[in-house]
């Protein structure tokens, strides 16, 4: 069963979410690629991975010390093992190619990660920084 985005996910910060629906896409692919074996797909998908994540947990982050999140560094580290376990999954794929085990090892792992930190951890976030947008009133930034 492919990983797919639905609405129960949003945490309700348009551009976390947004960034969200781009993982899952993203994920979807990789998991078309894993089927066909395609190391070239795999790769980019994994490289778009990595560079996305970068990005987007800069920008969680950032939002996240604004809002004094109390959960930050706990939140921080569910990022910093995400990453380290992407590149690890990176090097063994550019060391031994698209095997079947790595495929399934990865598309497991990826999306038990988004489902559980997306759906579980970052709903936390979102009621938080929702709470501090609220308590600031209409009259600063948004998230």
């Amino acid at each position: 069963m492919p990983v797919e985005w639905n609405e129960s996910l949003a945490i309700g910060v348009g551009v976390v979410d947004r960034q969200h629906r781009e993982l899952f896409a993203r994920a979807a692919e990789f998991e078309a690629a894993l089927e066909r074996s395609d190391a070239l797909a795999i790769a980019s998908t994994f490289d778009f991975l990595r560079s996305y994540a970068v990005i987007h947990f800069a920008e969680e982050e950032r939002l996240m010390r604004e809002a004094a999140f109390p959960g930050f560094e706990e939140h921080l580290a569910q990022h910093r093992d995400f990453t380290t376990r992407l590149d690890a999954l990176v090097r063994e794929h550019r060391e031994k190619g698209p095997g079947a085990f790595l495929g399934l090892r990865a598309r497991n792992w990826i999306v038990v990660w988004l489902l559980d930190h997306i759906g579980v951890v970052d709903q936390d976030v979102g009621r938080h920084l929702r709470a501090h947008v609220a308590a600031r009133g209409a009259t600063g930034p948004r998230p």
